[in-house]
């Protein structure tokens, strides 16, 4: 998603910011947030915590959004420590139309969070508990809670549940995963993660408390999966979890392949499409490697399974006898660190400039990926301030996804064999030269990718939007008309809009 922990908003509001504070910096929150946040007669839950840019560590006393790149602004944090505060919250902003963004992880991509201007940020990072329920198979966490949090205390338990495939597992909110439908490593055994949720207890438009399940409110608990971004703020959600596969041992492989390989191992991922067992998953990035001397392709592969028949699963890849191989046995919570030689470390630095493009495919294209491979090449040759750009093609099993039927939940894209995901990185002004190009062949592969991609129209993942998309496009045109119904009943007022929001009207 600490500093002060006094109830702040009954103290002025130089005392919150600090005796330094300016004028011109207090005059800038505006009337309505300096009146509001610290009007003395509001009673606040004691720990309850407000903050405004231009205070002390600022930065490390809030969630700050992972990427820079298309970044909301604030004029004032608020840090809840009570469910009734994060009512008040998302009442006053509703009543009085002050743009805000609940925020957890601070992992969004998409650059529709870039039109929320000088607005509020609803900081869900007192959220973070974490409940396991051994008899009733079932695990309960806060709106805060990342992937990394949950790996250690589920593991000890002796579960496991679909993980988000990436990326930096502390930064990765839980719920941030599920809200979108949760594709990921695990799907092809057990569904997607937003097909295990089971209840969630969420603010609405309106600043009501309400239980969310199949049995309550069951028209919105449709619509949270899949589309949830769009109807309310989830205080905590409760999942199914899974004994551990495999007694939670997971054999790994990562290879490396140089430029002269590239074409015979795409040949050889793109010959394996719908052949996966449930329990394979294989995720590939192309990406600069100084030591090979420009764009390598890089793919990990997870196997919860016997080590033989891992060996005979890898076997079209070690053939190819990569540049580089690296197999290894370790824990399901230890998985994501392991995997890809920790390159999600470096793709997942905060501050940095990303920007995010996918395509979601039915048909894996070896020319589109060998075409892409030396568009990279040539970008990270042009403009060495774009070398933390990657390619990734999450491959993963679809067994579990399409046992669900596709009218069950609002997550539209079951059949999907892969993401295509068009990450590009850059240094120096998101409009200069490196940012341009970069953002020209992510917008061309785009259109390559999708022409090709199976389907009739562009479909892609809303988690994994760039934010310029038509919204048939994140959520399908079939679930469209039964969304726009859900947002006017729950949000009439669009006050969840800023992440790939629904339209109001459809068509």
């Amino acid at each position: 998603m600490l500093g002060i922990t006094a109830c702040l908003l009954a103290m002025s509001l130089p005392a919150v910011l600090g005796s330094g504070a300016s004028t011109a910096l207090l005059e800038r929150a505006g009337p309505n947030l300096k009146t509001l946040l610290s009007e003395p007669g509001r009673k606040w839950c004691p720990g309850t915590q407000v903050f405004f840019p231009g205070q002390a560590n600022y930065a490390s006393l809030t969630t700050q959004r992972w990427t820079s790149y298309e970044a909301p602004s604030y004029l004032a944090s608020v840090k809840p420590s009570c469910v009734q505060d994060v009512q008040t919250i998302v009442k006053l902003c509703s009543d009085l139309n002050i743009p805000f963004l609940a925020t957890g992880g601070g992992h969004g991509y998409s650059t529709s969070f870039g039109k929320l201007k000088n607005g509020l940020e609803l900081d869900l990072g007192g959220f973070k508990q974490i409940s396991i329920d051994k008899t009733a198979k079932t695990m309960t966490v806060g709106g805060a809670v990342t992937f990394g949090d949950v790996f250690e205390p589920l593991y000890a338990a002796g579960f496991e549940i679909p993980m988000s495939l990436k990326l930096i597992p502390s930064q990765k909110k839980f719920l941030g995963g599920t809200l979108g439908g949760g594709v990921g490593r695990y799907q092809g055994l057990h569904g997607l993660i937003s097909d295990n949720l089971l209840t969630m207890q969420m603010v609405t438009a309106a600043g009501k408390l309400i239980n969310v399940s199949a049995t309550e409110n069951s028209d919105l608990f449709w619509g949270m999966r899949g589309a949830g971004f769009n109807f309310g703020v989830v205080i905590h959600a409760t999942y199914r979890v899974f004994p551990l596969t495999n007694g939670g041992e997971v054999q790994v492989a990562d290879f490396i392949f140089n430029k002269e390989q590239n074409e015979t191992f795409f040949k050889t991922l793109a010959s394996l499409s719908g052949t996966l067992p449930p329990e394979l998953a294989l995720l590939t990035y192309v990406d600069f490697n100084i030591t090979y001397g420009g764009a390598v392709a890089i793919l990990d592969i997870s196997y919860p399974g016997p080590k033989d028949q891992f060996l005979k699963l890898i076997k079209p890849f070690t053939d190819l006898k990569p540049a580089y191989t690296e197999l290894q046995t370790v824990t399901w919570n230890r998985l994501l660190r392991q995997l890809g030689f920790q390159l999600n470390d470096l793709v997942c630095i905060k501050g940095m400039q990303h920007s995010l493009y996918s395509v979601a495919t039915k048909n894996l294209s070896s020319p589109d990926y060998i075409a892409a491979f030396a568009m990279y090449d040539q970008l990270y040759t042009d403009f060495p301030d774009t070398r933390g750009s990657t390619l990734e093609i999450e491959f993963f099993p679809n067994q579990a996804v399409v046992a669900i039927p596709l009218d069950a939940t609002a997550y539209p894209w079951r059949d999907v064999q892969a993401q295509v995901m068009i990450q590009m990185s850059f240094s120096g002004s998101p409009t200069g030269p490196a940012a341009n190009a970069a953002n020209k062949v992510a917008q061309d592969l785009r259109t390559a990718f999708a022409k090709t991609s199976g389907y009739d129209q562009l479909e892609i993942y809303v988690s994994y939007a760039h934010g310029d998309e038509d919204p048939a496009s994140w959520y399908g045109k079939d679930k469209l008309p039964r969304l726009v119904g859900l947002k006017n009943k729950w949000d009439p007022k669009d006050i969840f809009r800023f992440d790939n929001g629904l339209p109001t009207k459809y068509p």
